[in-house]
């Protein structure tokens, strides 16, 4: 599952160009409905849309969806997180929850730039009897 973290950088510069098109080409490159969204939000040219739109037709039926108990799940990820280190806006990390989440459906690992934010979340996933590998890519 590759997160926004990667994807950003990849359409603007083609970082990661290797790692994803590798990925593409053997069919273990997923991303979640909440990233394509990001990305779209992100967009400020008709180029990048079009880039964004390339993309998702490559991944196909790798573009995953969220199911009720995936958002049961990030709801029981935030409560935990905030019953432990006190409250928290659900908002501003409920699209992190959602793709860790996700990843953790598909058994696959989150790549991201992100480390540290994911690996919270991970972390909170094992607390609650999950477990979810998060790492970088390696150039």
């Amino acid at each position: 599952m590759v997160d926004s973290s990667v994807l950003i950088p990849y359409l603007r510069s083609g970082k990661y160009r290797q790692f994803i098109l590798a990925g593409l080409e053997r069919g273990t490159i997923f991303l979640t409905g909440v990233v394509l969204c990001e990305l779209y939000a992100g967009a400020t040219s008709s180029d990048d849309r079009a880039d964004i739109e390339s993309l998702r037709r490559a991944l196909g039926p790798h573009v995953v969806g969220a199911g009720v108990e995936d958002w049961v799940l990030a709801g029981r990820c935030l409560s935990y997180y905030s019953a432990r280190w006190g409250k928290l806006r659900a908002r501003d990390h409920l699209a992190d929850v959602m793709v860790a989440v996700a990843a953790l459906r598909i058994g696959g690992v989150l790549v991201s730039e992100d480390l540290r934010q994911l690996r919270r979340w991970s972390w909170v996933l094992g607390k609650l009897g999950r477990k979810l590998a998060v790492r970088t890519i390696e150039e």
